[in-house]
């Protein structure tokens, strides 16, 4: 599962999903579940995922998170964290 924390307003926000839309088009990706959470009407999932700003990546694999980024944008890093759900 990628749980990608977001805002409309946010640059890297932008840049992180342009970069997510050309990763999880790969077959290899058809199973992952992916959430989308709006940083600004959505706090209490924030709080509870222990966020602490847009622009954060989670990476779960088994119920059990497996890697985090705040603010990445090089495409090498996020395909390293989302190939980490697997």
């Amino acid at each position: 599962m990628l749980v990608e924390i977001s805002a409309p307003w946010c640059p890297t926000c932008r840049a992180q999903k342009a970069v997510l839309a050309e990763l999880l088009v790969d077959p290899k990706f058809a199973d992952l579940v992916h959430l989308d959470v709006d940083f600004d009407s959505r706090k209490d999932v924030v709080r509870a995922l222990g966020a602490r700003s847009q622009s954060t990546l989670i990476v779960y694999s088994g119920g059990a998170e497996v890697g985090r980024v705040v603010g990445e944008v090089r495409p090498g890093v996020i395909a390293a964290l989302v190939n980490a759900a697997y």
